[in-house]
This record gives structure tokens, sequence and C-alpha cells, in this order.
């Protein structure tokens, strides 16, 4: 499989194509010429109307230069929007807030928003929200609740459901899980009512922190502001249960999917097929598998990893084989442990065939795997 690198995709979509011309020119440019470049041909294309309404190509851009960690070339391109008419916009410059933020570069995501009043454009709840979320990337999630605490009485912005649910956010980040229920007493005392996006945030933070009784607590007051509960809110509550082991209470709620009109996905799925391999029952873990599959639902590597060393520690390797086979995805790899474990269970009961035909599928892990597993099986 090629790795082609941010840089080079970059070069691959800004750069001119290269002609007969071109490809006589002695030296190649170096990474800085490059880059500059690239940061260029942005900027001219940005003259267009059309490419300022592309999302995508700014996204994409501002990732693949950040994960270069060129920075500067990140704030290059972004700060040249301010040329254009554009960033009167607040939905633009939000836009721009959120791409500072993407790069994990939160203070000059600050820095912009405090500079739109100069820039004639307002702000609002809107660009406030984009804020609070520039500073997720980079963890700083008391920066998150220090913005909530002082900006809105500052500047008279009254912060909405997507504002208080990113505090919440924050505090379960931050483990003050008192400080996140107390902002539903907050929302209620100013008007704004949570969504099922709000409880969400809630229960994911409660189930997996083990605080079943409080996140129980949560989900009957979800229930008593008649929010209707998501798939999110089902897949956190069933692994709170899956993970305390109450099996039977989680295929309670899984089978209440089904009457609330809600399709089971992987994350569903998951969390069934590892309750019953904590409980080592290898019989109905294919089951869910193969229920799984005939749902339409894809496994992920989380699913191949859990279900491949479970069928390895039963001695069922001819199951574990297979799901190697399924499991082969050059963009998404099992880790090279666990490939190991299946191909030294293969080669112990002498099925080198098969074990030679897994290492076939992933050329990148060959090499390193035939001379310290099976070095007699390629002779």
């Amino acid at each position: 499989m090629n790795n082609v690198s941010p840089l080079r995709c970059l070069s691959q979509i800004f750069l001119p194509k290269t002609t007969k011309a071109t490809a006589a020119v002695p030296s190649a440019p170096t990474k800085d010429e490059i880059i500059q470049n690239v940061v260029d041909q942005f900027k001219k294309k940005s003259n267009q109307n059309k490419f300022r309404r592309q999302r995508l190509s700014y996204k994409i851009t501002v990732s693949r230069l950040a994960k270069a960690g060129h920075f500067s070339s990140v704030r290059d391109i972004l700060d040249h929007q301010k040329v254009y008419p554009d960033i009167k916009d607040e939905h633009f410059t939000a836009r721009l807030i959120c791409l500072y933020g993407e790069a994990k570069m939160s203070d000059n995501a600050l820095q912009l928003f405090d500079e739109m009043p100069d820039l004639n454009c307002p702000r609002t709840v809107l660009s406030f929200n984009a804020l609070l979320a520039a500073y997720f990337p980079t963890k700083k999630f008391d920066k998150i609740v220090e913005l909530f605490q002082e900006l809105p009485g500052k500047l008279s912005i009254k912060p909405n459901v997507i504002s208080y649910t990113s505090v919440i956010k924050a505090f379960c980040e931050m483990g003050s899980f008192d400080s996140a229920i107390s902002m539903l007493e907050d929302m209620e005392k100013n008007d704004v009512a949570p969504n099922a996006t709000t409880f969400g945030t809630l229960l994911d933070a409660f189930y997996v922190n083990g605080r079943l009784s409080e996140a129980e607590n949560i989900w009957n007051l979800m229930e008593e502001k008649e929010v209707i509960p998501d798939l999110r809110c089902y897949n956190s509550r069933l692994y709170g249960m899956v993970k305390e082991k109450r099996l039977s209470e989680a295929m309670e709620v899984f089978n209440e999917l089904n009457d609330k009109c809600l399709k089971p996905n992987t994350c569903t799925y998951n969390c069934l097929i590892k309750g019953f391999v904590t409980e080592g029952n290898l019989k109905e873990t294919k089951k869910w598998y193969t229920t799984m599959l005939e749902s339409g639902c894809s496994p992920n590597p989380p699913t191949f990893s859990i279900l491949i060393s479970f069928a390895c520690d039963n001695a069922d390797i001819d199951f574990a084989y297979e799901l190697c086979k399924r499991s082969f995805n050059p963009k998404k790899k099992l880790s090279t442990k666990v490939i190991k474990k299946v191909i030294n269970n293969l080669v112990e009961q002498s099925k080198v065939d098969k074990a030679r035909e897994l290492l076939e599928l992933d050329n990148s892990n060959r090499k390193l795997l035939l001379d310290k597993l099976i070095p007699s099986a390629v002779d």
C-alpha cells in the first residue's frame, strides 16, 4: 500500500500539473517551496466566490497542513480570508474559527473571535459555539468552562442548547460530573430545553465511568422531560449494562430498539458481543456476530479484535482464521499482535497454508511475521 504524505496530497491538488517543459527543470523544489506554492495557489483560488463556499476544500487543506506541522501556513491561508466580504458573514467567520480548532490552533480561534467587531462581523451564539468547539481538539476543557462562564454576560450572548451541551461535555471530560449535572438546572432556569444530544453526552460519560445508578437517574429525567432518546443514548445504556455484567438487562435495552423503531449499528452489536465474550459464551458470541452481518452492519477493527482473541482463547482457530480474512482492510488494519496470535495458533495446529494465506493478505506485516513465526514455511 502506498503511503502518500499530506504534503504530497496538497501538492497534487493545488500545484500545476507537470509538463515536459517543467520536467526538464534540473532541481526539484524544496519542501518549503512546495508549501509556499500550495499556500499561494489556495489564496489564488480563494478569489473565486464558488471556491470560498467549498467547505471540504478548506477542511482538507487545513487538516493536511496541520498534520504536516505547517501551522504558520494554516494561519496564512485563514488570515487571508479577511480580505473578502464574506468575513462580515458570521457563518463564514464561524467556519474559520472551527477550522482553527480542527488544526489545534485554539488561540488563533480566540484571536479571530475577538477581532470580529473590527471586521464588521456580528458575534452571536453561532460564533460563540464555534469558539467553544474549537477548544475540544486541544482538550482545553477548563478553557471551555471559562469562556462559557465569562463571555455570555460580557458580550450579551444568550447560550443555547448547543452551548450548554458543549460545557456539559467539557465538565464530563474533566471528571466534574456534579458540575455537569448542575448545568441541567441552569438550563431550566434560563428556559433552555435539553435535547437528546445533551442527555446523550451525560449518559455516555456516566455509563462509561461506571456510575450506573446516577446514569439511570439521568435516563429517568430524560423521560420525564419527554426527550426521546436516540440510538446514541441507547448504546450508552447498553454499554453501561454490559460493563456491570448485567447482560439480561442489556438484552432488554436491545429489545427496546425495535419498539422505538431504532436500527442497531456496529457499536450496538459490539456491546452485546463484548458482553457474551465476558461471560465466556462462544455460542452466543458467534450468534450475535452472525446477526450483526445479517442486519447489514459492518464489523469494525474493535469487533474483529474482540472476536479473534476470544476465538483463539477458545481453540476455535477456524473461526479466528475466517474473521482474520474478513477483517483485512488496507486502511483499517488489525494490530500485528492480533494477527500474530492467529498465525501462531494456525502453525501450532500445522495449518501452515492458512497461516501463509493470512500473511499474503497483509504485505506490510508479511516479512516481520514470517521471520518471527514461521520461517520454515517459506523456505
